[in-house]
């Protein structure tokens, strides 16, 4: 019996050390987990370093604008030794796609506006849970829906 409690034991040893090895291993990727979703976190970088990024901004958009052309003002002298150059008129050709795309632009712009408030008041009476009528809707009907539907947040 000496030699089972023997072996009963190193097998009691063994689970107690994988069973240790496994949670180091978990908390160790849950902490990378985290560390990423902490640098991939546009937010946390915001928060933790924002006149830096407001320069990089300006930056980036003193960069990307172009300059003022220079006007050059001239002199009569300097405007009556000129040779005006003929002057080059495109041809205005008939293109239904781009007269489509134009006309259609608008309308199209304006109906997206338009879902896009619709959709957002929606998920705002649902974060306000505000019923049409402007009363919350446990006000109204009463406290026998405390769950929300599959699929909708709360």
């Amino acid at each position: 019996m000496n030699e089972i409690d023997e072996i009963r034991r190193q097998m009691a040893q063994v689970r107690h050390d994988l069973h240790q090895d496994v949670s180091s291993v978990v908390s160790g990727v849950s902490e990378v987990v985290n560390e990423v979703s902490g640098v991939m976190d546009w937010r946390s970088a915001l928060r933790g370093h924002p006149y830096m990024l407001a320069g990089a901004a300006l930056a980036a958009g003193y960069l990307i604008v172009p300059r003022r052309k220079k006007l050059v003002e001239l002199s009569q002298n300097s405007l009556a030794n000129m040779v005006v150059p003929e002057t080059f008129t495109w041809k205005k050709r008939f293109r239904p796609v781009s007269l489509a795309v134009e006309l259609l632009w608008p309308i199209a712009t304006q109906a997206v506006q338009a879902y896009a408030l619709i959709w957002i008041e929606n998920r705002l009476k649902q974060y306000l849970h505000v019923g049409p009528d402007g009363h919350g809707l446990d006000e109204r009907y009463g406290n026998e829906f405390q769950r929300t539907a599959p699929g909708h947040l709360r």
